[in-house]
């Protein structure tokens, strides 16, 4: 079967397309899976930074950029400032459906314009949900973080060119409202949580669900945790995280928490940001952290064995985002076999069954989490039992032979209708 995924990243044609830094990720990893089991042919379509409709033929899998609008200094900042989105149109879609010509369209999560670009132009197609924006617009700015607080503490350069936080709710908010018209509009949807589930027959009773697990990349399955030492007071305790610069994901909550935990030395590793990041900058100002004995590293993007490597020397994992799905930096952890510890939002609950495989907290609740790792430092065999049960339960959950097998049957199910 021809299959043609639209999805968010390059995969792997990152540096084909300009993505130097990109290192893949799950759907890569989907990909060489698809391409080493020979049973469908791949076609990837995505939108990048060029100017220009681009195709390339690598490894037998054929890649389509389509060219994101392009717009002078003055309209990017009109567009900013009224959140307007730039994938909205392109002339490139029926180009890209006619070269291909798929038996079955698949478009990894809901956050982009193709949704909509796809109306009328092909009728299978599956959506494979990742976040879902709707409901992250309701938790989008933490506690203590209004969008009054936000302008005033932003530069006045940047609330001029439309580079706020705020400017950034108001693009999120409009995708939001996309993705609830595309989720009215089409029929077929795959996720791996409860939650998802729910949500797509809430806002379409008449859609399809499918149930299908992510792939994890490859690195995190040949690699194990286990424990650096043994926590106490006379011990460095180093905790491990990894967040992305929406202000959402928690960093606020590890600020929050740190000074409750003043009778231990802690050494907290951030990964996915760097210090200088816009993020860190805005939440160092509205709540100043002046605790030296509390160390924060920030790491910034880095590989998937350097990110290994790094989690290993952790006691703990921890995941503070107010919102989320499926988050796949608690699934490695998981199948590293690390204690993770998580905030029981979104679909975390259908990942981690509390204080069996892992342990969840109220990320409103900074004594919550503080409490939380406190008891698990004096009670560390406790989460040395349950990172082992996360290992059991990740391998099975993120199988590759059990995905493909899904994810065939969901494709042949969808053919089939």
């Amino acid at each position: 079967m021809k299959i043609l995924w639209f999805t968010n990243t390059p995969s792997k044609a990152g540096v084909e397309f300009g993505y130097n830094t990109f290192g893949g990720g799950w759907i890569s990893s989907l990909e060489s899976l698809i391409v080493s089991e020979k049973t469908h042919e791949i076609g990837i379509c995505f939108f990048y930074s060029g100017a220009q409709y681009k195709k390339i033929i690598k490894d037998g899998v054929s890649y389509y950029g389509i060219p994101l609008e392009q717009h002078g200094a003055l309209k990017r900042i009109i567009t900013r400032h009224k959140g307007k989105l730039n994938d909205t149109q392109s002339a490139y879609i029926d180009i890209v459906i006619n070269d291909f010509k798929p038996n079955l369209v698949h478009v990894f999560g809901t956050e982009m314009g193709y949704g909509e670009l796809l109306v009328g132009k092909f009728d299978k197609v599956l959506f494979h949900l990742q976040g879902l924006v709707m409901p992250y617009t309701h938790v989008y700015f933490p506690n203590g973080f209004s969008k009054k607080d936000i302008i005033k503490r932003s530069g006045l350069m940047d609330i001029l060119r439309g580079l706020t936080f705020y400017h950034s709710y108001i693009t999120f908010k409009n995708r939001a409202d996309r993705e609830v018209r595309i989720m009215k509009n089409w029929k077929y949807f795959s996720g791996r949580t409860d939650w998802d589930r729910n949500y797509t027959a809430l806002i379409n009773p008449e859609s399809t669900y499918f149930h299908c697990e992510e792939l994890l990349r490859n690195s995190f399955f040949l690699n194990q945790w286990s424990a650096p030492s043994q926590p106490g007071s006379n011990v460095t305790i180093v905790i491990g995280t990894t967040i992305n610069p929406n202000i959402y994901k928690g960093l606020d909550l590890i600020y929050k928490i740190l000074p409750l935990l003043g009778n231990y030395t802690i050494c907290w590793k951030i990964f996915g940001l760097t210090a200088s990041n816009n993020l860190n900058k805005m939440v160092k100002k509205i709540l100043p952290f002046t605790d030296e004995k509390k160390s924060l590293n920030f790491y910034g993007h880095i590989d998937a064995e350097s990110l290994i490597t790094e989690l290993k020397t952790c006691h703990f994992f921890v995941h503070p985002s107010y919102i989320d799905n499926s988050p796949n930096s608690v699934c490695e952890s998981m199948l590293l076999g690390m204690p993770v510890l998580s905030s029981s939002v979104g679909g975390v609950k259908s990942l981690i069954q509390n204080k069996e495989n892992g342990f969840l907290f109220n990320p409103y609740d900074k004594y919550d989490l503080a409490g939380l790792l406190v008891f698990l430092i004096k009670n560390y065999d406790l989460a040395i039992l349950a990172a082992s049960k996360a290992r059991l339960t990740a391998m099975q959950r993120h199988s590759p032979n059990e995905i493909i097998k899904t994810l065939n049957n969901i494709y042949t199910s969808i053919y089939n209708d």
